[in-house]
């Protein structure tokens, strides 16, 4: 399952290095091999939204494989999402979590998807280029009461319900971050955060320091 992922991630890294360096009438270099639906997918993907698109989906796709997954992690693009506030591009993500709601209750949960995947995958970019007012990550998990000691690797056939986090991190707070000018706390401040489409206060996702610092 997560060599499949990886693929993928290779896949968006060369497409990503295809973007940034050859004209748009150029084949892909070093990509014969690719299935010829996969490579028409990524093309499309830096053609309609940019290669910054390209390489946050990618960070997002490695962040997510290296969180812990037991499940098949995925990442991809579904477009605009129209709000009172903008509009957001919308990044899905199905994260391959399995959590054990007796270690993780939901803002366990909320800061596991914050430190493993998100911050991960940010601290790789340090500006954001997007066709949109802002970026909507859309994180997909299951959840389910297990014994502490049981290895989750295990249900991977009963996983639990799914819970879907949604944040909503408008661009100009998520450029300073990026670029180190806005901490985790003062961007989760700006950030609208959801469970299954409930609002989730502020504070309820614990970062590592509130100084400054990422």
């Amino acid at each position: 399952m997560k060599m499949r992922a990886r693929c993928c991630l290779i896949a968006l890294l060369i497409i990503l290095n295809w973007a940034q360096q050859a004209p748009a009438t150029e084949d892909v270099p070093g990509v014969g091999s690719l299935p010829p639906e996969v490579l028409k997918l990524l093309q499309d993907l830096n053609r309609q939204y940019g290669p910054d698109t390209v390489t946050l989906v990618s960070w997002l796709l490695d962040a997510a494989t290296h969180s812990g997954s037991v499940l098949t992690a995925s990442v991809r693009v579904t477009g605009n999402e129209a709000r009172e506030d903008g509009t957001f591009l919308v990044f899905q993500i199905e994260t391959g979590l399995i959590f054990n709601t007796r270690v993780f209750d939901q803002s366990g949960r909320l800061t596991v998807l914050w430190s493993k995947i998100l911050a991960q995958a940010f601290a790789h970019l340090d500006t954001l280029q997007i066709p949109a007012d802002g970026v909507m990550i859309d994180l997909l998990y299951h959840h389910k009461a297990f014994a502490e000691t049981d290895d989750l690797s295990e249900h991977v056939d009963e996983p639990g319900s799914v819970e879907e986090a949604k944040f909503y991190f408008p661009g100009d707070p998520l450029r300073a971050f990026l670029g180190k000018k806005l901490s985790s706390p003062a961007l989760l401040a700006r950030t609208q955060v959801f469970i299954n489409d409930t609002p989730v206060p502020y504070g309820a996702i614990r970062t590592e320091t509130a100084n400054g610092s990422h």
